[in-house]
């Protein structure tokens, strides 16, 4: 019996070695054609990331229901020479049309990070796009819905003059701004949020 409770404790001190080892390294990610990297590297940037977060799941951005949701972060200089965060929800595996080579995990959500130009658009990505979808889908995982391919649809709509029926009704993702913020870091340590357009 003290030979059976010395073997299980010696098993038990060996796990929490483990574990304690395994802890300090960390967890790599399961692919390495995406870079993870650290975004929130001082208090001012982790709170906007967690109340961007916040407002997304307030704002039913991210669909509590399917539990489903990542952010694109575009980083890029404005005019000014000012550092700025295009923050975007999403939902869908549009991320898959131009892949990013980052990453971040921040609080167990995911961030694809993208460098842009000085008005916020996503430079295009180069290199095996194939590879890193399958690399970023690992990442991923289950946290986004899979897109359908496209297709018309029918409407009862007749453009007017003409008096032809249109090919397919309104489109939803035209309208509205759909949570998207900028943040601009001024050079004194604040931050402002706009709103694209």
């Amino acid at each position: 019996m003290k030979l059976v409770k010395k073997a299980l404790g010696l098993q038990l001190l060996w796990l929490l070695f483990f574990y304690q080892s395994y802890a300090q390294q960390g967890n790599p990610p399961p692919c390495s054609n995406v870079q993870e990297i650290k975004l929130d590297t001082d208090p001012l940037r982790r709170r906007i990331l967690a109340d961007f977060l916040g407002a997304c799941i307030r704002n039913k951005e991210f669909l509590p229901k399917y539990d489903k949701g990542i952010i694109h972060l575009y980083q890029y200089q404005n005019a000014h020479g000012e550092e700025c965060w295009l923050l975007m929800p999403l939902i869908d595996d549009s991320y898959k049309d131009n892949p990013p080579t980052r990453f971040s995990d921040f609080n167990g959500d995911i961030i694809l990070v993208y460098d842009a130009d000085s008005v916020g658009h996503p430079y295009k990505t180069t290199g095996d796009i194939a590879a890193r979808n399958r690399c970023l889908e690992q990442i991923i995982g289950d946290r986004v819905f899979t897109r359908p391919p496209k297709r018309t649809r029918w409407t009862s709509m007749v453009l007017p003059i003409s008096n032809r029926r249109m090919n397919e009704g309104n489109r939803r993702n035209l309208t509205g701004n759909g949570g998207d913020v900028i943040i601009i870091f001024d050079k004194k340590g604040g931050y402002r949020k706009s709103i694209p357009v």
